[in-house]
């Protein structure tokens, strides 16, 4: 099978040849990896593990937005911290702004990234700032095409936005954000119309160009339940997400639609179902048993990812690592729905037999 025939056959509930992989490291494991390997790529490090890396079409990267006047105020910021590499209006050495306008820093280890502000904070109206409407997409007329290249060579291709409760907080302020849901509920119900209606057009054109898989990427759990919880999820969240996936199924009813959440969403697994949602990423396994997800909904859903990432994969041995990926293939992979990987990013401290033994065991499963 190829790549694309071995996601599809699986998110189609199908037995494929083997389950299919993804991956997600961070740049100092990539190079741990490439010495492991003796390889000259990362590329070439995945196609030895036979895995796919997760970010290789980056969230909203297909389809551009433009904010008048911020390409002409930034400057490249290279680090190996999350985001690295790329452009933003550089406040200081440590310090930068996107084009959202969110300021953030780069912490003291140089490895990670925390939020200091955004442009919503104080405001009393979203109008306050500017929020790129519809008309600020760049189309790209040449997008159908470039999928289709992808799809012949057998590439399973995809292409998610930001979960607009994501951008909003960090617009906003996390704090800020959770009271607006409580007490300010005209200020939040205005941002998300805004939002939803630029994440929703993407979403639509991606359908359009022809992607297997398109969706949300963006917590809104933590470990033990969602951030705004179940009852508000649901009346301020829900009804934008259906609507947005309704719009693409009627473009595209065979389009898999994938929704990436750290933490505990298992209190509104039956509603992210009933509206569409047929890929989550991921099952963290800390936070959901996989086993018993896939025993409730591994009939209409698709388990993306179940990798410990607090346990197994950074304190437990090679053996154990295998033992976690088998265990999962045989409880959860047998009629399909399963992607297996470890369940967020490979941090610097997680050691490279680890990973080898975990992705290693899932090539070698003849199921």
């Amino acid at each position: 099978m190829t790549e694309r025939e071995r996601f599809l056959a699986t998110m189609n509930h199908k037995v494929p040849d083997r389950i299919p992989t993804v991956i997600d490291t961070r740049l100092e494991v990539q190079e741990a990896l490439k010495g492991y390997y003796g390889a000259g790529s990362y590329q070439e490090v995945l196609n030895i593990m036979g895995t796919a890396d997760v970010h290789r079409f980056p969230t909203d990267s297909w389809i551009k937005i433009n904010f008048p006047g911020y390409d002409e105020k930034t400057e490249l910021m290279e680090g190996p911290w999350m985001g690295g590499g790329q452009k933003y209006i550089k406040i200081n050495e440590t310090t930068f702004k996107n084009a959202w306008g969110v300021v953030q820093k780069i912490g003291a280890s140089g490895k990670y990234v925390e939020w200091v502000s955004g442009p919503l904070v104080n405001a009393k109206d979203p109008d306050e700032m500017f929020i790129p409407g519809i008309d600020n997409i760049v189309d790209d007329p040449d997008l159908p095409r470039k999928v289709q290249e992808l799809k012949d060579k057998g590439v399973f291709v995809q292409g998610t936005v930001t979960q607009p409760y994501k951008t909003a907080w960090m617009l906003r302020g996390m704090e800020n954000l959770l009271c607006d849901y409580l007490i300010n509920r005209l200020f939040i119900e205005k941002l998300y119309d805004k939002l939803y209606k630029l994440q929703g057009e993407i979403l639509r054109r991606l359908t359009k160009a022809g992607m297997d898989m398109i969706g949300f990427e963006g917590d809104i759990a933590t470990q033990y339940s969602l951030i705004m919880g179940p009852d508000t999820w649901r009346a301020v969240d829900k009804p934008r997400l259906a609507k947005v996936i309704a719009s693409c199924k009627q473009i595209n009813p065979d389009v898999h639609v994938f929704i990436h959440s750290d933490g505990d969403i298992g209190e509104i697994m039956p509603d992210l179902i009933e509206i569409g949602f047929d890929v989550i990423d991921p099952i963290q396994p800390e936070c959901m048993d996989p086993i018993k997800i896939k025993k409730l909904y591994g009939d209409k859903i698709t388990l993306h990812r179940c990798g410990s990432l607090q346990k197994t994969l950074p304190f437990g041995t090679p053996e154990d690592c295998r033992k976690e990926a088998i265990t999962y293939i045989i409880q959860c992979g047998q009629n399909g729905g399963l992607v297996l990987g470890a369940s967020n990013t490979i941090g610097y401290d997680v050691p490279v037999e680890n990973i080898v033994a975990w992705y290693k065991a899932v090539l070698n499963f003849i199921l």
